[in-house]
């Protein structure tokens, strides 16, 4: 009964091993495609945004801060923001997407600097790279994880239960062929001492 029901778990361990190396492999390779775009769509936004940075710094310094700032207030764009759900080998991803409905009202031009259309204009187009750039980062990282958790459990089965269970099964089956061996001898003995009693008779 205890040798049925470790070949029965060592069996199911080796099934489970089998699927999360499988899963592990899904994962891996989604973790590769992910990061190569994502890598791409970092560097557009680290390049881009110093960039933007330094337009809207020389705006201030070129111009009243007030005027910049309402200049800016003015032109802030409505942004609609879609976020995408869906399920990569078990792993809660999302994806965002973001579209500019108005890109903002217009503001006084001789107050301002023309760096600040600039920083502006170069803001409306960084924004939906940057929305979509968190995105990814939160999927990755969930992917990452996932990737960990995964690997931990197939190490646990691979270097820890699955020996452990065949070790088992090596044990109750070598004391079964000892009990064996030991039935086969006492029988032997009775079959003698059966033949000897009946010689006598």
């Amino acid at each position: 009964m205890e040798l049925l029901r470790v070949r029965k778990r060592l069996d199911l361990a080796v099934r489970g091993h089998k699927l999360l190396k499988d899963k592990l492999e899904g994962l891996i390779r989604e973790l590769t495609l992910r990061l190569q775009e994502y890598r791409e769509l970092r560097v557009r936004v680290d390049s881009a945004w110093p960039r933007i940075f330094q337009r809207f710094l020389l705006a201030d310094a070129l111009a009243s801060p007030e005027a910049t700032e309402a200049a800016i207030m003015q032109a802030r764009p409505r942004v609609s923001i879609t976020v995408t759900e869906q399920r990569v080998m078990g792993v809660h991803a999302t994806t965002t997407a973001a579209t500019i409905l108005d890109p903002g009202q217009s503001y006084s031009l001789a107050q301002t600097s023309p760096h600040l259309d600039e920083g502006i204009r170069e803001l409306r187009e960084f924004l939906p790279d940057l929305i979509k750039l968190a995105g990814m980062e939160q999927t990755i990282r969930a992917v990452a994880a996932e990737v960990q958790k995964t690997r931990r459990r197939a190490n646990a089965l691979e270097y820890v239960l699955i020996p452990d269970l065949r070790d088992a099964r090596k044990s109750i089956t070598g004391r079964l062929e000892e009990i064996s061996r030991s039935d086969v001898s006492r029988l032997m003995k009775v079959k003698e001492m059966l033949v000897e009693r009946a010689e006598k008779t």
